[in-house]
C-alpha cells in the first residue's frame, strides 16, 4: 500500500469517525438525560435526510440551507419523544427498548409509504476539488461533526446552560432540589438532539443512499460509540468515532468491505470485555 493510499485511508477514516460521533451524539444525549436506549434514533436520522431531500427536490434549495430546515422540521418529533419517554416505567432501559422499538417501526413504515423503498440520494452543490481522495459532502460533514462536539464541550463546561444540563444527567432529583429545571432542561435537551438528528440526516443523505431501513445501522452506531466513549463524555464520544472511523477505513483498504463489519464488531466486543460497565460507563463525566 502507497504512503498516499495510506494518507487517503486515514483522512477519510478520520472524517467518517468525526461524522459518526456527530451522529451519535443524539443517541448519546437521550441516554443521559432519561436512560432511555433510543432503538428510532437512526430512523430520526434518516427522516432528516428525506426532510431535506424533499426541500430540495421542492424548492430546489441548496444543501447550507437544508441542514437549519431539516434540523428544525424535528424539534417537534424531539419534543414528543420527550413526552413519550417520560411515561415510560422502571425498569427505563428495558422498557424504553420496547417503545422505542414501536416507533422505529412507526417510522419505518411512514417513510415507506411516503418516499417509497427507492434508494435516493440528496443532490451534491457545486463542484469542488477532492482533498485527499475525500469527496466535498463527506469532508464537510466532518468538519461539521467536529465543529459541532466542539462547541457542545464549550457550551456544557463553560455556561450555566451546560452546568443545567449536566446537572439533570447526573441525577434530576438532586437537581431539582438544588433549583434546576429539569423539565425546561430536558425539553432543551431533547430538541438539540432531534435538531441534530436531522442536520445529521441530511449530510448524510449527500454521500450515502437514503431508504426507509437505513436507520438501522445508524442506531447499532449511536449504541457502539455510547459503549466506546461513555455516555455524557463527549471527548469520549469522539474519540470513539475517530476509532471506529479509521478501523473501518484501514480495513477497507487492507482487507476488503466484507470484513468492515466483522472488525468493528470484534472491536465493540473487545471494549465490552474491558469496559464491564457497558452503556453506562462514564456516566455524566465530562
Amino acid at each position: 500500500m502507497s504512503l498516499t493510499t495510506l494518507a487517503q485511508a486515514v483522512a477519510a477514516g478520520l472524517a467518517n469517525g468525526a461524522f459518526y460521533a456527530f451522529l451519535a451524539l443524539s443517541f448519546a444525549a437521550i441516554l443521559a438525560l432519561t436512560r432511555a436506549l433510543n432503538l428510532a434514533h437512526g430512523e430520526l436520522v434518516i427522516l432528516g435526510g428525506y426532510v431535506g431531500y424533499a426541500a430540495s427536490r421542492a424548492w430546489g434549495l441548496p444543501p447550507l440551507l437544508l441542514v437549519p430546515l431539516a434540523a428544525l422540521a424535528l424539534v417537534p418529533l424531539g419534543l414528543v419523544w420527550q413526552l413519550l419517554l417520560a411515561r415510560v416505567r422502571e425498569p427505563v432501559e428495558l422498557n424504553s427498548l420496547v417503545l422505542t422499538f414501536g416507533l422505529s417501526l412507526l417510522l419505518q413504515n411512514a417513510m415507506l409509504g411516503t418516499w417509497s423503498a427507492d434508494y435516493r440520494l440528496l443532490a451534491a452543490g457545486p463542484e469542488a476539488p477532492a482533498w485527499l481522495g475525500l469527496s466535498p459532502a463527506r469532508a464537510a460533514a466532518g468538519i461539521v461533526g467536529l465543529g459541532t462536539i466542539g462547541l457542545l464541550q464549550l457550551l456544557l463546561t463553560r455556561t450555566q446552560w451546560g452546568a443545567a444540563l449536566r446537572a439533570t444527567s447526573r441525577d434530576a432529583e438532586t437537581a431539582a432540589l438544588m433549583g434546576v429545571n429539569v423539565d425546561r432542561v430536558s425539553a432543551v435537551g431533547f430538541a438539540a438532539a432531534a435538531a441534530i438528528a436531522g442536520a445529521g440526516g441530511v449530510l448524510f443523505a449527500g454521500f450515502h443512499y437514503l431508504h426507509p431501513a437505513a436507520g438501522v445501522e445508524l442506531t447499532l452506531l449511536g449504541v457502539t460509540l455510547a459503549i466506546l466513549g461513555g455516555v455524557g463524555r463527549l471527548t469520549g464520544l469522539l474519540w470513539g468515532g475517530l476509532l471506529v472511523g479509521l478501523a473501518e477505513s484501514l480495513t477497507l483498504v487492507w482487507a476488503g468491505t466484507r470484513w468492515r463489519e466483522l472488525v468493528v464488531a470484534a472491536l465493540l466486543f473487545g471494549v465490552l470485555l474491558v469496559r464491564s460497565r457497558g452503556v453506562g460507563a462514564g456516566r455524566g463525566d465530562h
